[in-house]
C-alpha cells in the first residue's frame, strides 16, 4: 500500500450534518424540500455546483449566475462555521495519520468540496500538515462518481492506482474510487448502506475501527 486517498466531508471530518442544513436554509424558502435519505442518496459529495444546479431547478431557477451566487454566498457561510468550530474531526483519524506516517504511506486528501473550506477546516483541526496535499473541486476535470479525482491524485503522486486505499462515505466517491480500480474502506454513512460490501475491504464506523491488518504484507 502507497498511498491513502481520504475523501473530507463524512471522512476526515464530520460535516455532512452542517453541510446539509446550510443547503437547506437556502432552498426550503423556495420550496424545495429535502430529507435527510435523499441528501445522502443523491447529494452528499457530489459538490455544490450540482447540488444547487439541482435543487435550485426544481424551484425552477436555472440561471447559471444565479446558480453561481447560491454557491458562493453558502460556502462563505459554511466557512465561518467552521470557523467556529462547527466541523469536528472524525475520531481516530490522527491516529491512523500516525501510523500512515510510521509506515511511510502517503496522505492526500480527493474532494469534491471547495478547496477554501478544506484549507480552512485543516487549519482549525490542526491538520493542515498531515496531507501531502488537496485536490478539490476545480482540481479535476469530472467530479465524482467519475475517478477523474483520484487518478489524478495517483498521477501526482506517482503511484499505481492498485497501490492505493480509499476511504470514503458516499455512493459517488465508492462509484468513482472503484472505476479507478483502487481499493476501498467505506465510513458508514445513510449513503453507503446498500453497496455490496463484498466489493470493499471493509465499513467501519469511524477510523478507531480501522483494520490495521490490512496493511500487512
Amino acid at each position: 500500500m502507497k498511498a491513502f486517498l481520504f475523501d473530507f466531508d463524512g471522512v476526515v471530518v464530520d460535516s455532512e450534518p452542517v453541510h446539509f442544513k446550510t443547503f437547506m436554509e437556502f432552498v426550503h424558502p423556495l420550496g424545495v424540500k429535502v430529507d435527510e435519505e435523499r441528501w445522502y442518496r443523491e447529494f452528499a459529495g457530489t459538490g455544490s455546483k450540482n447540488i444547487f444546479t439541482v435543487l435550485l431547478g426544481e424551484a425552477g431557477i436555472t440561471d447559471e449566475k444565479t446558480i453561481d451566487g447560491y454557491v458562493e454566498k453558502r460556502k462563505k457561510i459554511y466557512c465561518e462555521l467552521i470557523k467556529k468550530g462547527a466541523v469536528k474531526a472524525k475520531p481516530g483519524i490522527s491516529e491512523v495519520l500516525e501510523l500512515a506516517e510510521k509506515r511511510g504511506i502517503r496522505k492526500v486528501v480527493v474532494s469534491g468540496g471547495h478547496r477554501e473550506n478544506i484549507i480552512t477546516a485543516l487549519s482549525v483541526l490542526g491538520l493542515e500538515d498531515r496531507f501531502e496535499f488537496v485536490l478539490g473541486s476545480g482540481d479535476y476535470d469530472r467530479r465524482k462518481p467519475y475517478p477523474d479525482a483520484f487518478l489524478k491524485a495517483a498521477e501526482k503522486l506517482g503511484v499505481e492506482p492498485s497501490s492505493c486505499m480509499v476511504f470514503e462515505d458516499s455512493i459517488s466517491g465508492f462509484t468513482a474510487a472503484k472505476d479507478a480500480g483502487m481499493k476501498i474502506i467505506l465510513l458508514e454513512s445513510p449513503a453507503v448502506k446498500n453497496i455490496n460490501k463484498d466489493e470493499v475491504l471493509a465499513v467501519i464506523k469511524d477510523f478507531r475501527g480501522f483494520p490495521e491488518e490490512l496493511l500487512s504484507d
